[in-house]
């Protein structure tokens, strides 16, 4: 292919992804102002912000989150990820897993999602407590690594990275 084709396709790629990224981006913003005004965190729920690594293939990028509860599924939550590599942005996958309330207040996390058919079956196993969320992941495609995320700081908690 020219270089041309591939500059194109690339453009064509940024512009379909746009508007799921300013959806969630704007999702995102409304969790760390709600976060912002309850004050300190006090369980799982709210907007997170890091960074995830293979430990396959040493890639890595930003990575967000905002977890809330499971509908009607106590004990239950939604993690929305959306994930970066290099200059784009891509994701908004839901990952819809139990977290088992340990006695310290922390929260264990063990579950698994599809992704898109190309990066397979993603199981999660991590801790979170009110400030820090870290955890590993394994693909069924190889892939494996570490996601480490913080709350994101009051006044920087765009998507930027």
């Amino acid at each position: 292919m020219t270089k041309h084709l591939y500059r194109s396709l690339f453009i064509l790629c940024l512009l379909l992804s746009l508007p799921s990224c300013l959806s969630y981006h704007s999702r995102f913003e409304k969790a760390t102002a709600q976060a912002a005004a309850d004050g300190e965190p006090k369980d799982l729920t709210g907007p997170w912000k890091g960074t995830w690594k293979s430990k396959w293939n040493g890639h890595e990028g930003p990575l967000w989150c905002i977890v809330t509860p499971t509908p009607e599924k106590p004990g239950v939550y939604d993690f929305r990820y959306r994930a970066g590599w290099g200059v784009l942005q891509f994701g908004n996958y839901v990952h819809t897993i139990p977290a088992q309330k340990n006695p310290d207040g922390s929260y264990l996390v063990r579950g698994e999602m599809a992704l898109p058919k190309l990066f397979g079956t993603h199981a999660l196993e991590g801790k979170l407590d009110a400030k820090a969320f870290d955890a590993s992941y394994q693909s069924n495609k190889g892939d494996h690594g570490i996601m480490t995320l913080r709350r994101p700081a009051k006044a920087n908690a765009a998507l930027e990275q």
